[in-house]
Parts: structure tokens; C-alpha cells; sequence
């Protein structure tokens, strides 16, 4: 990877991870999770938009609670599905196009179901706006963490976070001027307005924001990885050097015993290796957002109540709390072990949740109360930002590079699934026994249960440790070429 004339350099043999960390953390990050962020910032958007808008939607079509849940599940259904779809594009196909097409593609939906007046238009636009808003989330994670020295990946990972937190924060404020009890909006006109810094970032992605050369370089496309890679190396100013770049052979990779035993990605991530890791990392990421879906979702229902803020402020403030959470994963995940930041993660997730349902299932609060309530109330936003930033690098870490959207995507999906299964079980639960706070009960009990298996499955790794492994595909040497000089250095 040269700046301006090499011929005078020594060579060096480095692997693909080598040339990471020589390239270094600086500008080319910063775009990468500016552009790649772009669908992160969208999420967080229609989340506060499923979030808010579920009574005033509900008012003004004359929706019953039933339908309510459906609409909201029908959105992670839609996410369920894309993510399912994102593993298996994000490793075949790359992981540059899926992430634009979901940035863009959420951005339009969004407008689009403005436009919508009844139930059933309004259900078909939710499992598409779903679809779009998943289809880039395992690779914009695989992405951002292959082109990242290894020690700035939880800190990428939490600016990642971060574009979540500011997306959704945008939208309870936009929301908050305009009713801040949430209950008389136009709903129609927020759907569009937030639509807005969403596709200007959405379009500056698919301008600026390139292919993960790492993933290039395991395809065998190593003059685009180099390419790419020099680009790296100019935005962060490193020095020039020619280097020997040793990349994995497709071919033989695909040939190898261990492979074809294993019958492609989806063999690898569920065959003896990894099979038990997948349960673990699958059954947390259900609970994990069971808890913060399920949250999101009685918070509007039941913030009325109590001697607090406004709801539409409460949430507006939970933005800081989010900023405490991501300083927090940040500074645990580099000094911990990352599967005891998610044990952590989950005890906290466990409390929280039995704090606001006790107390916000109470209709005059004594001070003490209204003080569990609103540390369990702002739980939900830090617990999942330390949860979603270690959690989300620990599921695409967990696999080889050519399995890894997949891997990926098998355990954000399971994730989605409880995420989809948040609103339903959460209406059934007040439908059935009139008390709305059976469902943090529960959540609590699954969040606790987490951490256990989280111990269990750490034990069990640790006593399989001498255990024999896959060997791993060959490698070859493949010179960067110097393409400021038209020639192979």
C-alpha cells in the first residue's frame, strides 16, 4: 500500500489483520461510521416513531389494543426477515450494498407510510419498513468492525450506538414541541419531518461509504482490497510502505474437510464449534430486546402517571442516560471481559425492569417510588446501550470472516423475534389479567436466566479449550499493488 514512490522499501509479509491495525484509527473510521451509521440514525428513528405514535395512530384510525400490538409486531416481523436476509447477502454478496439499500430504503418507506389510512395499509407498510431497516444492520456491524484496530472496536462500536441514541433522541424532541404528553400529534407530518437528516446521511452513504476490504481480500478480490486499504491508509495519514499482503485461497477454503463437513456458513455457525455459543448469544439477544422493546413500548402507555416529567421529556432526557450507558460499555468492555459486561448488562436489565413495573403499576407515588420508577424507567436506555455495543461486536466476533454476517444474522434475528414478540405478549399479558406489569415480571425472570447461561456456556468453553479445532484454509502472498504508479509493488 504505497503514498507516492515505494520502489526503495523493504517488504513486509503481513496478514489481512496486520494491515488493520498498521493502517491504524483516524479519518477513514470516522467516515466509515458517519456513512455507515446512516441506517443506525434511522433505526433509532422508527423506533421512537413506533414507540410515540402507537395511541395517537390508534386514536385517529380507531385502532383496538389488538391491533395496536400488530402493527408494532408487524415491524419486527418485517426486522426478523431482513435480518435473516442481511446474513446471508452481507456474506455472499458484501456488505456495502445491503447497508445503502436499508439506509435509503427505510428513508422512503417511512414517507410513504404517511400516506397511509387504515389498518391494513398501514400493516403491509410496517413489515416493509421493517425488512429495510434490518437488511444492513449485521453488515454495517461486520463492516465497521473489520476495517477497526482491534483495541478501537468497542469504542467504534459505541459511536455506532451513539448514531442510534441521537436518531431517537431527535424524534422525542421534534415530538416533545409539538404535545409533549404524546397523545395529540400529527402523526403523518413526524413521519415525514424525521424523515429529513435520515436521508440527507442516507445518501452521503451511498456517495462515500465503500466496501469492507477485508471481505474483498477473503473473496479473492485483492486489487479492489488494496485499492481500498491505500485509501485507508491516505485519510489516516500513515506513512508509505510495501507490504506482501497473505489472504486466504477461496478455492481451497472451500475445499477444505472441515468446510465441507460443515456445509457452508450456516454449518459453521451451528455445527459442534459453535453450536453452543449461538444458543447462548441467540437466547440473549431474545431477552435483551424483549426487555428494551417491551419497554419502549409500555412507556408511553403508562409515563402518565406519578409526580414525573412530561412523557415526551422523560424520553427527550433519556438521550444523556443513553450517552452514561455507552460510557459505560466503553470503559467496561476494555478493561473486562466482554461476555461479564453482558452478565452485568442483564443483572441490571433484571432490576431495572421490576423497578418500573412495581412502581409504575402504582397510581400515586410516594417519592421512593417515584424514585424506583424513574431508575427503572431510564434503565431502558442505558442497560441496552451497554448491552447492544458489547453484545453486537461479541456476535460477529464469535465466527470466521466468511461466516460472520451469518452468524451474525442468526442471532440479531433470534433477537428481532423478541423483539416481535414484545408488543403481542405484553397486550396479551394486560388483556388476560388486567395488570400490564405481569410482562416486566417475566422479563425480569429471562434476563436473570441469561446470566446463567452466559456463566454456563463460558465454563463449558473453558473446559473444551484443549479440544482439537478446524484447521484453518491456506494462505498466499499477494503483493499491494502501487496504484498511484500503475504497477505491482
Amino acid at each position: 500500500m504505497a503514498l507516492g514512490d515505494t520502489s526503495g522499501l523493504p517488504w513486509q509479509q503481513v496478514s489481512v489483520s496486520e494491515v488493520v491495525e498498521g493502517i491504524g484509527f483516524g479519518k477513514a473510521q470516522f467516515l466509515m461510521v458517519v456513512t455507515g451509521g446512516a441506517l443506525i440514525f434511522n433505526r433509532g428513528v422508527q423506533m421512537c416513531l413506533m414507540s410515540i405514535l402507537t395511541v395517537p395512530i390508534a386514536a385517529d384510525l380507531g385502532l383496538n389494543a389488538t391491533q395496536q400490538g400488530v402493527l408494532s409486531t408487524m415491524l419486527f416481523s418485517g426486522m426478523f426477515l431482513g435480518t435473516l436476509a442481511s446474513g446471508w447477502y452481507g456474506d455472499d454478496a458484501g456488505r456495502r450494498f445491503p447497508v445503502v439499500a436499508s439506509g435509503i430504503g427505510t428513508v422512503l418507506i417511512g414517507c410513504l407510510s404517511a400516506a397511509c389510512t387504515n389498518f391494513h395499509r398501514l400493516f403491509f407498510a410496517r413489515l416493509c419498513l421493517g425488512f429495510a431497516m434490518a437488511l444492513g444492520d449485521v453488515p454495517v456491524t461486520a463492516l465497521l468492525s473489520e476495517v477497526t484496530p482491534k483495541r478501537w472496536r468497542i469504542p467504534m462500536r459505541a459511536v455506532t450506538e451513539g448514531m442510534f441514541d441521537l436518531g431517537y433522541t431527535y424524534t422525542a424532541f421534534v415530538a416533545s414541541c409539538r404535545d409533549a404528553y404524546l397523545k395529540d400529534l400529527d402523526w403523518q407530518w413526524l413521519m415525514i419531518v424525521t424523515c429529513i437528516p435520515a436521508g440527507v446521511l442516507s445518501l452521503s452513504a451511498a456517495a462515500f461509504l465503500p466496501e469492507s476490504p477485508v471481505w474483498l481480500a477473503s473473496r479473492g478480490d485483492h486489487a479492489e482490497a488494496v485499492r481500498i486499504f491505500q485509501g485507508f491508509r491516505r485519510l489516516n495519514g500513515r506513512p508509505p510502505v510495501r507490504i506482501e499482503l497473505e489472504v486466504q485461497e477461496p478455492t481451497k477454503a472451500l475445499s477444505d474437510p472441515a468446510l465441507q463437513r460443515a456445509a457452508g456458513a450456516l454449518g459453521v455457525v451451528f455445527g459442534p464449534r459453535y453450536l453452543l455459543t449461538t444458543c447462548v448469544l441467540s437466547y440473549v439477544a431474545f431477552v435483551f430486546n424483549l426487555f428494551y422493546y417491551g419497554g419502549i413500548y409500555a412507556q408511553p402507555q403508562v409515563m402518565t402517571k406519578g409526580n414525573g416529567l412530561a412523557p415526551g421529556w422523560e424520553m427527550v432526557l433519556g438521550g444523556p442516560f443513553d450517552v452514561l450507558g455507552i460510557t459505560v460499555a466503553t470503559m467496561l468492555a476494555v478493561s473486562a471481559p466482554r461476555k461479564m459486561v453482558l452478565m452485568f448488562a442483564l443483572l441490571a436489565a433484571s432490576l431495572s425492569i421490576v423497578c418500573f413495573g412495581y412502581a409504575g403499576s402504582i397510581p400515586v407515588r410516594t417519592p421512593l417510588l417515584e424514585v424506583m420508577y424513574q431508575v427503572g424507567l431510564f434503565g431502558f436506555y442505558w442497560i441496552p446501550a451497554v448491552g447492544f455495543i458489547v453484545f453486537g461486536q461479541l456476535a460477529v466476533e464469535s465466527y470466521p470472516t466468511l461466516a460472520a454476517a451469518t452468524g451474525g444474522s442468526v442471532i440479531f434475528s433470534t433477537g428481532r423475534f423478541g423483539a416481535m414478540t414484545a408488543p403481542i405478549l405484553f397486550e396479551r399479558m394486560r388483556e388476560v389479567s388486567g395488570q400490564w406489569e405481569l410482562f416486566t415480571y417475566l422479563t425480569s425472570v429471562l434476563c436473570a436466566l441469561g446470566t446463567v447461561l452466559l456463566c454456563w456456556e463460558a465454563w463449558k468453553r473453558e473446559a473444551t479449550k484443549g479440544d482439537p479445532v478446524e484447521v484453518a484454509p491456506p494462505l498466499r502472498r499477494v503483493p499491494l499493488a502501487d496504484t498511484e504508479h500503475g504497477k505491482c509493488t
